[in-house]
């Protein structure tokens, strides 16, 4: 049977919010090139395109962006969802930034991107050193987690899901990466998917292409790039990676 490859891109082809290393792009370079492969990230578009290199970018046969809800195949958009979130909303999430007890704030905490929203009590404006800082915190003290307990208790027709150091990725309820797994199953039912991605556990934004898979697909749930990287080695030497 042959292999679809889709990809995360934070934490699963870099290290979050950082460009792919040299080493790592020529090890992907040798499966893009020879083998269908889309990436799926929660970030928009523009992100995308500062950390993975335009010729592997070219090569892909699609870029699922802001957690699938926009597809892009070559320089053609194929669909782009869009959310408009009520008033109250934002001013729940706009709370939470006032209410935190992590001190720092830098700013751009509501990222809209299409089909859903970015949150970070931290901000997106926050330093590498202050990005780190504050998921050291969070992993102690598990704010993002509580809040999206919270969040989608009060707001039941959302979503919520952590993704990367320091956000959430919100959306409508079922607007999330499993579109690119419907996507796929649609075109190419008869091949296999390997899904690879680094938040495939039930809180993160990888869970829902896991729970979306069939039984003979195949799910690398990884830690950092380096792991991907000796994966695709594996496949890379034709062995069968079960």
């Amino acid at each position: 049977m042959e292999n679809i490859y889709l990809f995360d891109v934070d934490g699963t082809l870099t290290d979050p919010r950082q460009p792919m290393t040299d080493d790592f792009a020529s090890v992907f370079w040798e499966l893009v090139s020879s083998n269908p492969v889309y990436l799926v990230s929660g970030s928009d578009l523009g992100k995308i395109q500062e950390q993975v290199p335009e010729y592997i970018l070219a090569r892909c046969k699609g870029i699922f962006s802001s957690s699938a809800n926009q597809l892009d195949v070559g320089k053609n958009l194929i669909y782009k969802n869009e959310f408009q979130p009520a008033p109250e909303f934002i001013k729940f999430l706009e709370g939470h930034v006032e209410n935190s007890t992590y001190k720092v704030k830098s700013g751009k905490h509501i990222e809209h991107r299409p089909g859903m929203i970015n949150f970070s009590i931290v901000g997106r404006n926050a330093t590498q050193e202050q990005r780190e800082h504050y998921y050291k915190w969070d992993k102690r003290k598990q704010e993002r987690k509580r809040l999206a307990v919270l969040t989608m208790v009060k707001f039941p027709q959302i979503d919520v899901k952590i993704g990367g150091e320091i956000s959430m990725d919100i959306y409508p309820t079922g607007l999330d990466k499993r579109q690119s797994v419907n996507y796929l199953r649609e075109r190419e039912p008869d091949k296999r998917i390997c899904f690879f991605g680094d938040k495939t556990t039930k809180n993160g934004n990888d869970y829902s292409v896991v729970i979306s898979l069939a039984d003979n697909d195949k799910v690398h749930s990884v830690t950092n790039y380096r792991q991907t990287r000796d994966i695709i080695l594996s496949y890379l030497r034709g062995e069968s990676c079960e």
